[in-house]
């Protein structure tokens, strides 16, 4: 049984984390599994789904290699930049698998973090991305396609309306925005669509769902625009997904996304997703399930349709349920990698 050590770079739970924790319960009957990250709120979310931890003080080429020398995996997973270039200047024998679930900004230029991911491409056997807007991203993406795979993410619905079921029933919204309050999510702008929303609808119940470096500034937002009676921050969330279940739709405002699972999770929950066609997204939403959106005026008469219209509703949500099904493939994600791990070799 093959030893997998599984590299992030945060303590935090967020989509990647989500994704990692899903590899290991689908493989705890195939592979041994650990999880390094540095410290934080992950340690007792690992500890619930009875996953073995390895913390670290912080992400330094000095802790990943005591924890290789702790752990002797056969298999380094390490997922994005960050955990793949500080693998990768280990220099470890052991086999280096980069998993890049996010497609930022600066990978188009050329600059140190783009020239340091590629010298450390040097040392990865294998690479995964979530979407081809990955490696269509990179300014080297062209040097390291040899190496490349695009696998993307995969999904319990089962699990997700399981965890929808769970706990106390939430309050109902008519909009929720679920994911951190960061650069990449632009929370701002989904203030800004529900500010435009309440001169349609003054009495529009929205919410946002997740914590981030913008929490301050979002609740600045909010005041200025006096939308303190329809909009609530409701923080960071263990389990999402009864909140997510009680909405009408989800707005996705990402300025870049390598995947975009949450719009995935929303489908599962038969939730109409409007998101901007970035990364991954087109590639998940349609008009059956939903709308992309390329300026706020899109968003706003998608809203305003879904909102005073039951039967448009009705449609977008079977829709949902329906497009949720093709991302049901848990076996075949899981086959795949099991395949990627098989391939690599000291």
């Amino acid at each position: 049984m093959k030893r997998i050590m599984h590299i992030l770079n945060t303590g935090l739970y967020s989509g990647a984390e989500n994704v990692v924790i899903t590899i290991i319960n689908a493989m705890k009957s195939d592979c041994e599994c650990a999880y390094v990250s540095p410290e934080g709120k992950i340690r007792r979310i690992l500890d619930e789904n009875g996953i073995f931890y390895v913390p670290i003080k912080k992400m330094s080429v000095r802790e990943i290699k005591s924890a290789i020398k702790s752990y002797k995996p056969d298999v380094i997973h390490a997922h994005d930049f960050a955990a793949s270039i500080t693998a990768a200047l280990t220099l470890t024998k052991t086999p280096i698998v980069s998993h890049l679930h996010n497609n930022p900004p600066w990978l188009r230029n050329l600059n140190l973090k783009t020239i340091a991911y590629y010298i450390g491409s040097l040392r990865i056997q294998k690479i995964l991305g979530v979407s081809d807007a990955v490696f269509d991203d990179y300014i080297f993406g062209r040097l390291i396609r040899k190496k490349t795979a695009v696998v993307s993410n995969s999904i319990d619905l089962s699990l997700v309306r399981g965890k929808a079921e769970r706990g106390t029933k939430s309050s109902s919204y008519d909009i929720i925005f679920l994911g951190r309050l960061s650069l990449q999510k632009n929370p701002l702008r989904f203030i800004d669509i529900i500010q435009k929303v309440k001169e349609q609808f003054p009495d529009v119940k929205a919410c946002m769902v997740g914590s981030g470096e913008l929490r301050a500034e979002c609740e600045r937002h909010i005041q200025k625009l006096n939308l303190s009676n329809n909009l609530e921050l409701l923080g960071f969330r263990e389990n999402p997904y009864i909140i997510l279940s009680n909405a009408k739709m989800i707005c996705i405002t990402s300025d870049w996304e390598g995947f975009g699972l949450v719009a995935v999770e929303a489908l599962a929950l038969g939730i109409p997703v409007l998101a901007t066609p970035v990364g991954g997204l087109p590639g998940i939403v349609n008009s059956d399930c939903g709308r992309l959106c390329g300026d706020d005026d899109a968003f706003i008469q998608e809203i305003s349709q879904l909102l005073t219209e039951p039967i448009y509703w009705d449609e977008k949500s079977k829709g949902a349920l329906n497009r949720a099904e093709q991302f049901n493939n848990i076996q075949q994600y899981m086959d795949r990698l099991k395949a990627v791990y098989k391939d690599c070799s000291y």
